[in-house]
C-alpha cells in the first residue's frame, strides 16, 4: 500500500511537473501503471529528432512510442518507479531536452 501511494504521488508529480515546465508536452494520465505515454507531437519533430535531443541535450534515455506499434510516432514512455529525487533529476533532463 505504501508503494502504490509513493508511485501515485509520483505520478501527480510528474504530470504537474510537464503540464507547468513544458507546457509544448501532454502525457495521459497512467492507468494502473508506473510508465508514462508523453506526446511530443506538438514539438513538430521525427521521432529521430525526439530522441537526439533527449540524449544530446537532456542525456536521458526514454522509450520511443514507435517500439509499441502504429500510433506510437511522437511519443515516448518514461518509467516513473523510482526515488522522488531520481524523478525530479529526470523531469528536469526532460525540460532541458526540449528547451
Amino acid at each position: 500500500e505504501e508503494l502504490l501511494a509513493y508511485l501515485s504521488e509520483n505520478v501527480e508529480l510528474s504530470l504537474k511537473f510537464i503540464e507547468e515546465q513544458i507546457p509544448s508536452l501532454s502525457v495521459m494520465r497512467p492507468d494502473g501503471t508506473y510508465l508514462l505515454w508523453i506526446d511530443c507531437r506538438e514539438l513538430g519533430l521525427s521521432d529521430g529528432e525526439i530522441k537526439e535531443a533527449l540524449l544530446k541535450k537532456g542525456k536521458l534515455g526514454l522509450e520511443p512510442g514507435p517500439k509499441y506499434g502504429l500510433g506510437g510516432e511522437g511519443f515516448v514512455r518514461m518509467n516513473i518507479a523510482c526515488a522522488r529525487d531520481t524523478l525530479m533529476d529526470g523531469l528536469e533532463r526532460l525540460k532541458r531536452a526540449f528547451a
